[in-house]
């Protein structure tokens, strides 16, 4: 693609860089005319739609070879291997008209089912044990792999019933010899044992609970003069209320997750993945997933379908949605063998899919108009971006629309704005997009297997979670809620749903405002401020970032030279006016005007940091390295240099493999540095929370759990301070230390720490905590047990 910009005049550039929305049928006509002259153009997109170029197609030969190396593995027992092999294998085995390949994927999945089985994934290898029998109904190992999973699941029934089905198939003596043994040996089994029922779904694309649907806040859309349109509710609203849930008008995962997670429901996917039976790109966890993806699938051999290189063609296949008959199947006009949804940026396929989902949307209805485009009422900000990524957006429109009419052929007609059209709705997807973040358990549930309450042993697990941006979205509604960086609800996703949830009382009237990524606490005043105008054009005028705040005064300041004072000092320039105003300042870059709280709502920490703002009206100057509380002063680059090699050494405990044999220089070391950071840093800075929380976990891992409890709770003292004690942040740091306190045999303490955390998560949360929080859930039932045990 690089190529193809280089290749245009840079006159032409500067046209398309330097116009306006109202310019781009103009430019994007004038484009296209150079395009369509020039070879390169036309190569580019032959290798991005030509079936017998693409790189995602199947290929049987592929499948064969990776099932021959999956059998060799099995072999010798390296299951882990196998079960890689015979995956690989079902993602390029096609579909074919004779039969011969449905044979072959029967016979896939009944290898990968036996993995699985070996390596104890018992749902997993039943659910593929179903799949090959829907692919190959008469196929006896699949019914007699089926039998003894069951058998092993202590469903006994219907181990029985799948034996003696695959006993009436099998045609040879040896065979039949084998499943009489086993027949024997389950209806010995069956006499005195009660079963367990089992689930073969592994899908976690579910909907809200009947009760929270019913319980919905009404809301209002209304336009104020500094943040245009926004959300509010005639009606108070109590904390933890359901206030918004919304299915996404279209949604791509993102390419860093295209191999791990579910192209649908965008749930972690599991050892028995399922794939796209016309191309190798998407995965599925579940057969409902890839049906809601592409449509649903017919294994009828009969009714197979002949394309070329054996490949069926997805867009001829009847396609039904088990969900509403007029959905339209994401992935279809994608695959078929073109792989230039492999290719392209994320956006730029969602930008695809938006306008796969109109025109299909117009041919359903019958209306064989010309298509432009949909008309979404979301901002676009086109003259506001740079020229530099309005010629982006041209040559990616222009790529986009001919791969979309390589699709569609001369099923549909285009009108002539529909390229500029496409532009803006890039623009579009770049501003109004929402980020789908689940949350991962960093330990893998360790915490709740090991050390089991005794102290001071090594091994510990110290419970953490990061966020996974797994996907990107566009949600109609969604986008219509206002940023503010100190949100008052609280967003987030159940599968591709998104649910938003008050985390906070809100007053009838009050701004309904969730957090666009930057948040006071995680971010200071300036790096929110360039995040927003960088990435949705406008400076945040929300209550922290128009009034002065604690947490922007501390996050990145230093400690005053003065012992006895609690004042900061900041890399930032502060002009506070007569009018009782603050002018923030980077250099001679502005940053922002704030204003002095309500002085009768000082908060003594906030005196404290920055008494000189309150002590008169009189007009003040604060520079870097000066003491907002006794103007004393700092060598702030020497500071600066301290603390970063200080905070470098600290860091090298995350980068070490293995914690268990740690050379005691190395946690002396870091010690060291977190004394000169607690000497220079100001007692409430984020870097100060930070370093004592990387010491914890060092700590936590090599077994002294007496000290990885000190510096936890001095890494979350700091962290109340720079958000709120109920801040969600404060909940993920609380499991933490419940991790450490389980470790130490401290039942009592760890449910106290338990308690406060369940208690902000189900704010944040209500009563979807379980399914979003799993490891939250496990951890409880164990502080349950272990507190018990301790009374």
């Amino acid at each position: 693609m690089e190529r193809l910009k280089s290749a245009v005049p840079a006159e032409l550039r500067r046209a398309v860089g330097e116009g306006t929305a109202a310019d781009l049928p103009s430019t994007t006509s004038r484009l296209l005319a150079f395009l369509e002259g020039l070879p390169l153009f036309h190569q580019v997109i032959g290798e991005l739609t030509d079936l017998e170029l693409a790189l995602c197609r199947k290929d049987k030969g592929r499948a064969a070879e990776l099932k021959g190396r999956g059998n060799a593995c099995f072999s010798k027992r390296e299951f882990e291997q196998a079960l890689g092999f015979y995956s690989q294998a079902l993602r390029y085995v096609p579909i074919s008209s004779d039969g011969t390949d449905a044979s072959l994927m029967a016979t896939l999945y009944v290898n990968r089912a036996s993995t699985m089985h070996k390596l104890g994934l018992l749902e997993e290898c039943l659910r593929d044990c179903d799949r090959s029998i829907s692919v190959s109904p008469n196929y006896a190992k699949a019914w007699y792999r089926r039998g003894m999973v069951n058998a092993s699941l202590k469903n006994y029934s219907s181990a029985i019933r799948d034996l003696e089905d695959a006993l009436s198939m099998e045609v040879t003596s040896s065979g039949k010899s084998s499943i009489e043994q086993e027949l024997k040996l389950i209806l010995q089994k069956h006499e005195n044992v009660n079963e367990v029922g089992t689930s073969s779904s592994n899908c976690m694309d579910e909907g809200l609970p009947l009760t929270e649907q019913q319980r919905k806040v009404i809301l209002e859309c209304i336009s104020t003069p500094n943040k245009g349109r926004g959300m509010t509710s005639p009606n108070d609203i109590s904390p933890a209320s359901l206030i918004h849930a919304e299915d996404p008008l279209a949604v791509i995962i993102m390419k860093s997750c295209r191999d791990t997670h579910c192209h649908y429901c965008f749930s972690e996917a599991p050892a028995d993945v399922v794939f796209c039976p016309s191309c190798t790109i998407p995965i599925y966890c579940s057969n409902r997933c890839q049906e809601e993806a592409v449509g649903q699938i017919s294994w009828n051999q009969n009714a197979c379908l002949e394309s070329n290189n054996s490949v069926v063609d997805i867009a001829k296949l009847s396609v039904t949605s088990t969900r509403c008959k007029t959905q339209i199947a994401e992935h279809r006009h994608e695959c078929g063998g073109a792989h230039w949804a492999a290719v392209l940026p994320a956006d730029i396929v969602l930008a695809g899919r938006i306008m796969a989902q109109y025109i299909e949307k117009q041919l359903l209805a019958g209306k064989r108009t010309t298509i432009s485009g949909p008309n979404l009422d979301l901002v676009h900000h086109y003259n506001q971006d740079s020229p530099a990524s309005k010629f982006e957006s041209h040559i990616y429109a222009t790529v986009l629309l001919l791969c979309l009419q390589s699709y569609y052929k001369s099923g549909v007609s285009w009108a002539e704005d529909s390229l500029s059209q496409l532009v803006l709705l890039i623009c579009q997807i770049k501003v109004n997009s929402i980020a789908i973040v689940h949350m991962k358990s960093m330990d893998g549930g360790k915490v709740l297997t090991v050390n089991k309450g005794f102290s001071g042993s090594s091994g510990a697990v110290m419970c953490s979670v990061e966020q996974v941006r797994v996907a990107q979205a566009i949600y109609m509604s969604g986008s219509f809620f206002n940023h503010s960086c100190q949100p008052n609800v609280h967003a987030y996703f159940r599968s591709r749903t998104l649910v938003l949830r008050s985390s906070e009382y809100i007053k009838a009237g009050t701004p309904i405002e969730l957090s666009y990524g930057p948040q006071a606490g995680e971010m200071d005043l300036p790096e929110r401020q360039k995040s927003l105008r960088e990435n949705y054009y406008f400076s945040c005028g929300c209550s922290n970032c128009s009034v002065l705040s604690l947490s922007d005064l501390v996050m990145n300041s230093f400690r005053c030279p003065q012992s006895n004072c609690l004042g900061a000092v900041s890399e930032l320039i502060y002009y506070r006016c007569k009018e009782n105003s603050v002018h923030v300042s980077i250099g001679e870059s502005h940053v922002c005007t704030l204003s002095l709280p309500d002085i009768s709502k000082f908060d003594e920490d906030m005196v404290k940091v920055g008494n000189l703002f309150f002590k008169s009206d009189a007009i003040l100057n604060i520079d870097p390295g000066f003491c907002m509380s006794c103007r004393s002063q700092l060598d702030l680059s020497s500071a600066v240099a301290i603390s970063d090699r200080a905070t470098s050494k600290i860091n090298r405990l995350k980068e070490l493999p293995a914690l268990d044999n740690v050379p005691e220089v190395v946690i002396a070391e870091a010690l060291q540095s977190l004394e000169q950071t607690e000497k220079l840093r100001h007692p409430y800075s984020k870097a100060l929370a930070q370093a004592q929380d990387t010491i914890a976990e060092a700590f936590a891992k090599v077994g002294d759990q007496e000290q990885a409890r000190k510096h936890c709770k001095a890494s979350i003292k700091i962290l109340e301070k720079l958000y709120h004690p109920s801040h969600i942040i404060i909940a993920h740091e609380l499991i933490k230390l419940v991790s450490i306190e389980l470790s130490m045999g401290d039942g009592a303490s760890a449910s106290a720490a338990f308690a406060r955390a369940d208690a902000i998560f189900s704010l944040y949360y209500g009563p979807d905590v379980k399914r979003i929080l799993p490891y939250v859930d496990a951890l409880r039932r164990t502080v349950s047990e272990r507190s018990v045990g301790s009374c």
